[in-house]
């Protein structure tokens, strides 16, 4: 067993010479003194037996049987390469699960400082409405939404939720909304998976004799927001999404009342992933970013 490691080196520096043409080209290649690498070419030709190279001028030629060998050899070791390079690649890859809003209305508007800090990270972002699991799927970790109270997982807490109502400042002026019951004659505005969102704001305000069901009803929260910038009516949203289109006057929230809820957005990653290079730098960021928004 001991031969192994030698022998292996020997395959190596003939498949490196096979591909260079030269013993001065190889040795560049891998790092090595030209005497080393002819050694280990000649303890491979006494090992099976047959001569590899023919001297062609400056170069090498392969004899037959050196053919035949380099045959074997060369895709063999091209192959061992590039899995090696594809660790070596998922090693500063970052690949991140999260809601699409989220995604779409926080993250990547923030995403190219994560980038120019740490330009030698590859992130690869996926959106998903179920909660992916980290134990069986290849992700590094995910951005969720809840409580917190998932087991099995190391997590981090981002921010709580808040909800506002929020519409087109052109909307509001044409249809004069001054008050909270004049919601009762605007078209509330829905994300499929958070039809409760405009009565819990409702009930929080003491308002309860508004119809919350009826109201065009969008996929996503994000979708809602656009429509509430096309005048389509109000929508319930975090003002986080926000803050470009209150910014840019697109959007403006009629009415002093927020609603603090008890659930939030949270950084989850399965139990020994903190140790890596990118979930450290990507938790730290995500820290500093979210400090520079409390300021």
């Amino acid at each position: 067993m001991k031969a192994v490691p030698s022998q292996l080196r020997a395959v190596q520096a003939f498949g490196a010479v096979a591909r260079a043409g030269s013993v001065v080209g190889a040795a560049r290649e891998l790092a090595v003194s030209p005497s080393a690498l002819s050694h280990l070419i000649r303890q491979l030709e006494r090992r099976i037996g047959v001569p590899l190279f023919l001297r062609a001028g400056r170069g090498l030629k392969l004899t037959v049987d050196g053919e035949q060998l380099a045959g074997a050899v060369v895709p063999a070791l091209a192959a061992i390469s590039d899995a090696l390079k594809g660790f070596s690649r998922r090693g500063s890859e970052l690949r991140i699960s999260t809601i699409s809003t989220f995604a779409v209305r926080w993250l990547i508007p923030r995403l190219s400082r994560f980038q120019s800090s740490h330009p030698d990270i590859e992130i690869f972002l996926s959106t998903s409405t179920r909660a992916v699991d980290l134990s069986q799927e290849t992700f590094d970790c995910a951005i969720r939404f809840g409580r917190g109270d998932w087991a099995g997982i190391g997590s981090d807490a981002l921010y709580s939720e808040e909800l506002v109502p929020a519409c087109n400042p052109q909307w509001l002026r044409a249809n004069s909304v001054r008050r909270i019951k004049d919601l009762a004659r605007a078209k509330l505005l829905h994300a499929r998976a958070r039809r409760q969102d405009w009565r819990r704001w409702l009930a929080s305000q003491g308002v309860t004799d508004i119809d919350t069901d009826a109201g065009p009803i969008f996929e996503t929260r994000d979708l809602a927001i656009q429509a509430a910038i096309a005048q389509m009516g109000v929508a319930i949203v975090d003002p986080r999404f926000i803050e470009a289109e209150l910014a840019a006057g697109q959007l403006t929230l009629p009415f002093d009342g927020r609603l603090a809820l008890d659930t939030g957005y949270w950084l989850v990653w399965r139990p020994g992933r903190e140790g890596s290079r990118p979930l450290a730098a990507f938790r730290r960021w995500l820290a500093d970013e979210l400090a520079q928004t409390r300021r």
